[in-house]
């Protein structure tokens, strides 16, 4: 694997051919790897990405990339032709990312549903040259988990055939998944007794659907198992699931439901139900000791709002709210602090400071103290969703 690592942007000079008849066509690389990473982190680093031909690849998230752990780019040749794997992994999983790109800058693969910490490595099986992915990360606090994900050449394009986790703990026990057969028609695993739970089978088997082009099995055993176990664990899990629930893709897939909008703003984005009011330059919360204004967001039938503020980075919520705040989140540069929720009477409230780089939001939310119960779920869902754009 070779790992480009460069601190200025060249320019690139495209090469134009033509074909005479009666002449073969030759291929001419617009690329190698040099070029190609000087590309990506111009695309990531710039603000005019106009003339950048793969800034596709970044439509939807990107970062700077001094945040990214992991910038790496590997390459394999497939009929005589160099194809490139670009793999970004982020301390927030909703940035990562594996791409397969040819030397004509034809994009082949993008997957942008990849989690925690990553390896990506190009493999020879069967004479077909394949993308193997191995991800690590936590979910719900608690549980530690591992997939892998496997990737085939299809005419043009590289496509997912094979997903499944390997291994899993909870804070009861851990089990784990072995692949013991690889052929072009099935993929069998087999899953060494576990001590927390007792199975009949231990054999699984994914045969390979041409029509689907991919492995499938009708029993999915090792993840039925897992499932099974994160719903009868009796774990705290954490109501504020953003950096692993919401990160897993879903901060940026958001839902195409009407009766929801995504308030993106400069420095933040999260998602929101349609029926709150956004209201700008608002003075916020009668519980701040100071005067600022920020954002407010209003659900009259509710009787709930949410502020946001932006506060200086040397500047802590403490200064603001009569609450102390504790860490809840801290991954890379991205941190997040909140204070417990409160409850008097007639009304609750609570707290959150996001930090990230050189940007820091607080988050208010209070409201009546009768609805939230039955909406919990949903301010839970609104608040976790948020993200600064650091």
């Amino acid at each position: 694997m070779k790992k480009f690592i460069l601190t200025s942007v060249i320019s690139i000079a495209f090469i134009f051919y033509s074909c005479q008849f009666g002449k073969e066509e030759k291929h001419f690389p617009l690329v190698d790897g040099k070029k190609l990473y000087l590309l990506l982190t111009s695309a990531l680093d710039s603000t005019d990405i106009s003339k950048n031909p793969i800034a596709g690849l970044f439509d939807k998230a990107k970062d700077k990339s001094f945040t990214y752990n992991k910038i790496e780019i590997d390459s394999a040749l497939i009929d005589n032709k160099k194809v490139y794997s670009i793999l970004l992994e982020h301390p927030i999983p909703a940035y990562n990312l594996l791409a397969v790109i040819d030397d004509s800058l034809n994009l082949l693969l993008k997957d942008v549903s990849l989690n925690g910490y990553l390896t990506a490595k190009w493999k020879s099986y069967n004479n077909r040259t394949v993308i193997e992915v191995k991800e690590e990360f936590k979910s719900y606090d608690v549980f530690n988990l591992q997939r892998y994900s496997l990737y085939y050449p299809n005419e043009n394009k590289f496509n997912l055939v094979f997903r499944t986790f390997t291994f899993f703990s909870s804070p009861k026990d851990s089990i784990f998944q072995n692949i013991v057969e690889l052929t072009d028609s099935l993929i069998r695993t087999k899953i060494p007794k576990p001590k927390f739970t007792s199975i009949s089978d231990s054999i699984d088997t994914f045969v390979f659907d041409i029509s689907g082009f991919r492995y499938v099995s009708n029993k999915n055993l090792f993840d039925s198992i897992i499932l099974k176990e994160i719903n009868n664990t009796q774990a705290e899990l954490s109501s504020n699931h953003i950096l692993n629930k919401k990160s897993i893709n879903d901060l940026l897939e958001y839902s195409a439901d009407n009766n929801t909008f995504v308030a993106d703003e400069n420095d933040f984005k999260f998602q929101i139900p349609k029926e709150w009011s956004k209201i700008y330059n608002v003075s916020l919360s009668q519980d701040l000791n100071r005067n600022i204004k920020g954002i407010y967001f209003v659900n009259q039938k509710l009787g709930s709002t949410i502020g946001i503020i932006k506060i200086p980075l040397t500047d802590s919520a403490e200064i603001y709210v009569n609450e102390k705040l504790s860490v809840a989140k801290e991954i890379g540069n991205y941190k997040i602090r909140q204070s417990e929720l409160k409850q008097d009477l007639k009304r609750f409230y609570q707290t959150f400071e996001h930090s990230c780089g050189n940007k820091k939001y607080l988050l208010l939310i209070e409201g009546s103290k009768a609805v939230y119960k039955e909406n919990e779920k949903l301010f839970n869902d609104i608040l976790s969703s948020f993200i600064i754009k650091c």
